[in-house]
């Protein structure tokens, strides 16, 4: 009796361990001669702006793989399926999702899909201008 409490109690353990695997990373992006930013991101990504009084952009990523494991993520975490791109022409920047046609990632034990979160924090001297657009202000 004693031997199965103990196999019961590392087996919810070992369960309670093995979830989803996530990460979180962030990047910068110089705006010293930057008045314009627009923001396109993959249609099926949550998109948040945040001001701050930071000069640069931050931007956070967050992702989930539901039903996916580790090593998946770090592989595309490698080959930027979730990073914005910079297009910069003239004083205008565009950050664009890298992949823009994302397939479903088929696995051993089924379909993975994946939550993505970005956070933009936008300098407080951008005001929005439109849809995802942003203007310096004080230029």
């Amino acid at each position: 009796m004693r031997h199965l409490l103990i196999i019961a109690l590392l087996s919810y353990a070992a369960l309670s361990f093995a979830q989803d695997p996530a990460d979180i990373y962030h990047k910068t992006v110089d705006l010293d001669e930057i008045n314009q930013v627009s923001l396109e991101v993959y249609a099926n990504d949550q998109l948040e702006v945040r001001q701050w009084p930071g000069d640069d952009i931050l931007i956070e990523t967050s992702v989930k793989l539901n039903n996916g494991k580790p090593h998946i993520l770090k592989f595309f975490l490698e080959k930027k399926r979730w990073e914005l791109a910079e297009e910069v022409n003239g004083d205008q920047l565009q950050l664009v999702s890298a992949d823009q046609t994302r397939r479903m990632v088929q696995g051993t034990e089924g379909t993975t899909s994946e939550t993505v979160l970005i956070v933009v924090y936008m300098p407080e001297e951008f005001k929005e201008a439109g849809n995802n657009t942003f203007r310096r202000e004080s230029r």
